[in-house]
């Protein structure tokens, strides 16, 4: 999956339609995602072209032509194209999605296949690149990891026309020398001329054949330069060389199709896959044959079966193959075609013995050769022997050897510039470095993760650091926002609103909140984190706030002072008491609080307490010199109890009993007498 770093397309949907799920594969021209067809509810492929290609009107217009190609091509062997589109400047196919692995895998997984087990590979992926040669298209890049192998065991070949697209965009091989393919596949005539047709997709299916055989490929060295060199200059060994066991028609159909001269393999992949029936005995391989592998070694063991009994029977004769002329509305070589390379003889062969045959591939026909006197089907008087001609040939080869290295170099590197460490530089340091390289830069929209450049830093480049591009292409970078797994600040104490604003300053974008009681913090204050302040968090992920939600005030109401007083001091409220009379609260209870019972407070809040000081005091009128009538009325209007008491006689008040202030509800005595 991919790497960690963010990728925008991630989540996106394009063309209102492919909702792209995950990013399955990269490569040096595309990128592929898993995604989902909204409107037929469906997985597929999306194979989206790297920003460089896509930005090229011409090579956008030649990939749509070659992707209508493509999708009409209706063949079970091939990936089916579905669509195509662009959207906002990402060029995609919409391809079917084939779930299982790559033939890469398997063949790292098993090593080498038996011949058997080849075979069943090599027929449906002949039979499909048969399909498209017949409908005029080159597949360009044979190779295994463009073979899919499915859960349920079908084989699939990926990614035609893709190549010829970028081929084209470069407006052609010829004239520019770009050279399309993976070097370990490529034909001498490509290496050579940039010349490209349904053989150079032969000569690469023959050589994925003999590395399915053998486990290895037939020509190895530690530059492409030096493998695409002994392409031109040295035949692809027999797979029995290598491995024991293999049939000689499978040996004889691997040379046939890896033939250097592209005139003496079979014409295209449908003729390779009738030489291959032919040469199985005509057993399951057609293109809906199934690949299930067994033990290598088993199949091993059942080609060494049958060449023991071709041993048997030496003098059964070995079936010709078609042969095979230039490809229709071509002209045919003029003069004698060269002789094919003659390796040493098998293990146990002596020179001259005439049953120890060795066989020459030479005009699509055989030649028996059977010592140093003997001469090839195409020996006439007076010509020497092939052995001897062979140390002409040998010092040919060393000089055309230095003409083709320098030319090698031109097609293989010469022509591109690598791109430079761009990761950790600044944008000016960035685009002076491309600059010098002969590249253009182009800053993308998005920011990227990146563990090795600072925010404002350049912390990717597509395509990669290290990459073969060519003169004047563009290099999209993207700018770094720092490592995606930074320190998590410590904000556990702070109001929630600044603690968000800190993480998100950070680059924490997901930050969620949780409430808890706390009788320690006020309400909005943060209690905690997850992770933990100062632990290695990533910047994607959620970062969880605790954050007090405060606690509920106690009801003291009804409560004396001093009770109300101890719980609320308890719960860590600061208490203020206020007095007030009332009527109907007796004295010394709370008759009301502030902040009222079950409100949210913080430690430290204050709560105030309203307690009754009992009934209003009221000032006692002066009703001396009153009448008793008026007097009584006057007083139990203000709220108190009147008392009346007479001395001798009379019906004015001469004294009362309290003076000043008194309660509602004081009985007031009048004392009155006949003085008054």
């Amino acid at each position: 999956m991919d790497r960690t770093t963010a990728d925008p397309l991630i989540g996106a949907t394009l063309d209102r339609r492919y909702v792209v799920e995950s990013r399955v594969a990269g490569g040096g021209m595309a990128t592929v995602y898993l995604a989902h067809d909204l409107r037929l509810d469906r997985r597929l492929a999306l194979k989206v072209m790297h920003p460089s290609l896509a930005q090229d009107p011409d090579f956008v217009r030649r990939f749509i032509n070659e992707a209508h190609s493509v999708a009409k091509l209706s063949h079970p062997g091939v990936v089916q194209v579905f669509d195509q589109g662009e959207d906002q400047g990402t060029v995609f196919l919409a391809m079917e999605y084939v779930p299982g692995r790559t033939l890469r895998d398997m063949l790292t997984a098993m090593g080498r296949f038996g011949p058997a087990e080849a075979a069943r590979v090599m027929a449906p992926v002949l039979s499909a690149l048969g399909a498209a040669h017949q409908a005029g298209m080159v597949h360009r890049d044979v190779k295994p990891e463009n073979v899919l192998l499915t859960e349920d065991g079908r084989v699939k070949v990926a990614d035609f026309g893709l190549a010829r697209a970028v081929e084209s965009a470069g407006q052609g091989m010829t004239k520019t020398g770009t050279l399309m393919g993976t070097a370990a596949y490529l034909a001498p005539e490509q290496i050579e001329r940039g010349a490209s047709d349904a053989r150079t997709d032969v000569y690469a299916a023959g050589v994925l054949f003999y590395e399915l055989l053998t486990g290895e490929q037939p020509h190895t060295g530690d530059t492409p330069i030096a493998v695409a060199y002994k392409h031109v200059n040295e035949d692809v060994p027999r797979p029995s060389r290598v491995v024991a066991g293999v049939p000689a028609s499978i040996d004889d159909l691997v040379a046939r199709a890896t033939e250097r001269d592209p005139r003496y393999r079979p014409g295209d992949a449908a003729q390779f896959h009738a030489m291959l029936v032919q040469a199985t005995g005509g057993t399951e391989s057609g293109p809906h044959a199934s690949f299930a592998p067994g033990a290598a070694g088993a199949a091993g063991a059942a080609g060494a079966a049958a060449a023991a009994g071709a041993a048997a029977h030496p003098g059964a004769p070995v079936p010709p193959a078609d042969p095979v002329g230039p490809p229709a509305g071509t002209t045919a070589p003029q003069g004698p075609p060269p002789e094919a390379a003659v390796g040493p003889p098998p293990a146990g062969a002596a020179p001259g013995g005439g049953n120890d045959t060795l066989i020459v591939e030479s005009g699509g026909g055989y030649g028996g050769f059977d010592g140093p006197g003997d001469y090839d089907d195409e020996d006439g008087p007076g010509r020497e022997p092939l052995w001897r001609r062979k140390g002409v040939l040998a010092a040919v080869a060393g000089v055309l050897a230095v003409v083709l290295l320098g030319s090698g170099w031109w097609y293989f590197a010469g022509r591109y510039e690598q791109v430079p460490g761009l990761v950790g530089q600044d944008q000016e340091a960035a685009q002076a470095m491309l600059a010098d390289a002969g590249l253009k830069m182009s800053i993308a929209d998005g920011e990227v993760y990146s563990d090795d450049a600072d925010p404002g830093q350049i912390g990717e480049a597509s395509p990669a650091v290290g990459e073969q591009v060519l003169p004047g292409e563009t290099v999209t970078v993207r700018l770094s926002k720092g490592p995606r797994t930074v320190e998590l600040p410590d904000v556990v104490g702070e109001p929630v609103e600044n603690a968000r604003k800190t993480l998100e300053d950070a680059g924490f974008t997901k930050v969620e909140e949780e409430e808890a009681e706390s009788r320690d913090a006020d309400p909005g204050t943060v209690l905690s984190s997850d992770p933990e302040p100062e632990a290695m968090a990533d910047r994607e992920g959620a970062v969880l706030l605790t954050v007090s939600a405060g606690f509920d005030v106690p009801d003291v109401t009804g409560k004396k002072e001093q009770a109300a007083r101890s719980q609320l001091e308890g719960a860590g409220l600061q208490v203020k008491v206020e007095s007030k009379p009332s009527d109907d609260v007796p004295e010394g209870e709370v008759m009301s609080q502030n902040p009222g019972g079950g409100t949210t407070a913080g430690s430290g809040d204050e709560v105030t307490i309203t307690v009754s000081s009992g009934p209003e005091e009221v000032e006692v009128p002066d009703v001396r010199g009153k009448k008793v009538g008026k007097a009584r009325k006057q007083l139990e209007d203000l709220g108190f109890k009147v008392k009346v008491t007479k001395v001798i006689g009379g019906d004015r008040v001469t004294d009362y009993n309290p003076k000043g202030k008194a309660k509602k509800g004081t009985e007031i005595e009048l004392i009155v007498t006949p003085f008054g």
